[in-house]
């Protein structure tokens, strides 16, 4: 999957340095609360490292405004279950 998208990185539900750790994170909170909203895990582009898990709904459109944005790459998206 190749897909940048646009988030706010206030609105991350968490962060870490480890992919392996923001899945599990992701799995975590999905236990936790079910999985009423999708999740994706993203890395920032302007960084080398790094990653974000962010619901899959609070993606900015490309043509709206865009403040306090930046660009994320798509890691893994983890679908709602309805």
């Amino acid at each position: 999957m190749d897909e940048n998208v646009l988030f706010n990185p206030g609105d991350a539900i968490s962060e870490s340095h480890d992919y392996n750790e923001a899945l599990r994170s992701a799995d975590i909170y999905n236990a936790k609360h079910g999985r009423k909203r999708g999740l994706l895990i993203a890395r920032p582009l302007e960084q080398d490292d790094g990653y974000s898990v962010f619901y899959a709904d609070d993606l900015i459109a490309a043509d709206g405004p865009k403040p306090n944005t930046r660009k994320y790459h798509v890691e893994k998206r983890l679908p709602s279950e309805d």
